[in-house]
């Protein structure tokens, strides 16, 4: 099924995806030229039903709401800033490439420590299980540590730069020794 989609040009029939545990079945949305969805389809398919009530929600209950994506290229072109822009919802601008520029990538890297050190204590073994210790890991995050992950940025930008950017192990490396 998914190689006739594929030759057709299309998505298969029972692609779902979730947003806030509501299931969405995005049937048969036809690809664009290179494969993906472009900005067109992704506005029609994804954001007019979906995703601009939703920011359209949470601007009601906070006004400061600001929108954040990936760097897809469907997400970042003329087409679909100006349709973000008519429906009033604001976006983040954010860098092309590093996710070290992202402190919540931090957040998981401590959270994924923090559950391998319980696993000589204890054996997650179910995903109820995996929902709770996660949960209490999340919650055990302190202020002053999301504050230091912060406060890091500036020096890890400062090193993207040294060594021109991009996503090498060169930066990496930089990244996680400070």
């Amino acid at each position: 099924m998914k190689l006739a989609a594929k030759l057709a040009g299309t998505t298969p029939r029972k692609v779902t995806h979730s947003y806030k545990c509501k299931k969405f079945k995005l049937k048969g949305i036809p690809k664009g030229n290179k494969g993906g969805i472009d900005a067109w389809r992704y506005i029609k398919h994804i954001t007019r039903p979906i995703l601009w009530p939703a920011c359209k929600e949470r601007l009601a209950v906070n006004p400061d709401f600001i929108l954040m994506e990936d760097n897809a290229a469907s997400h970042h072109c003329w087409y679909t800033d100006a349709q973000r822009e008519k429906e009033g919802v604001r976006e983040m601008k954010w860098p092309p490439n590093p996710p070290d520029f992202n402190p919540i990538e931090r957040v998981w890297c401590i959270m994924k420590s923090r559950i391998q050190t319980r696993r000589g204590s204890e054996r997650v073994t179910t995903a109820a299980r995996m929902r709770i210790v996660l949960q209490e890991e999340w919650d055990r995050i302190t202020i002053e540590e999301i504050n230091a992950l912060f406060q890091r940025l500036p020096t890890v930008m400062q090193r993207y730069i040294a060594v021109d950017g991009g996503n090498n192990s060169m930066a990496k490396q930089l990244f996680l020794i400070s």
